[in-house]
């Protein structure tokens, strides 16, 4: 008996470490996991003025917010890129429980090496350093008019062709087109 839940504790214990673990490295290579309202997700869909069957790529898209409203309200089809286990598993029941598997794939991986040539808007909630890297990644692999929306962080080396800030209590979001 004393074995058995030696175990189960050792497995427990690896179980949360790999949770831990996951959490830290998502936050230290793009950015902590911080679950926007939807009321700003709207916000930023809207400024991208995503249409039905456009597709919207959500880089580091935590538990599927954004994924969710993007197929649901705005009738598109969504890809969502996340490496960390805990709001990967998350956005999977979430995705389930709203019955839009048909239009919205998960994907647990990075963003930084896949491919985003099908993208019609991109969004994104990164550290500046996330976006320093993704920009020569936009600039080569987007297609000509994709948007991306960037929530509270600009990316340094573009020219927003919009910037959303309606009054000094919300944050900024930017509007970019590749």
């Amino acid at each position: 008996m004393f074995y058995l839940s030696s175990i189960l504790l050792l497995l427990f214990m690896g179980i949360v470490f790999f949770v831990l673990f996951s959490l830290a490295y998502a936050g230290l290579s793009a950015a902590p996991w911080v679950p926007l309202s939807n009321k700003e997700i709207r916000r930023m869909l809207s400024l991208a003025g995503v249409k039905p069957g456009e597709k919207v790529y959500d880089l580091g898209s935590g538990d599927g917010r954004i994924l969710i409203i993007a197929a649901r309200e705005f009738g598109a089809e969504t890809v969502g890129y996340e490496i960390s286990i805990l709001p990967y598993i998350i956005s999977k029941i979430r995705i389930a429980f709203a019955r839009l598997q048909d239009k919205i794939k998960i994907n647990f991986s990075s963003f930084y090496k896949t491919d985003l040539s099908e993208a019609d808007v991109i969004t994104v909630f990164l550290l500046p350093e996330a976006m320093k890297k993704l920009s020569p990644i936009f600039r080569k692999g987007l297609k000509p008019g994709a948007r991306i929306v960037s929530y509270a962080f600009a990316m340094k080396d573009w020219e927003p062709m919009k910037v959303d800030k309606p009054d000094p209590k919300t944050m900024a979001i930017y509007l970019y087109r590749a």
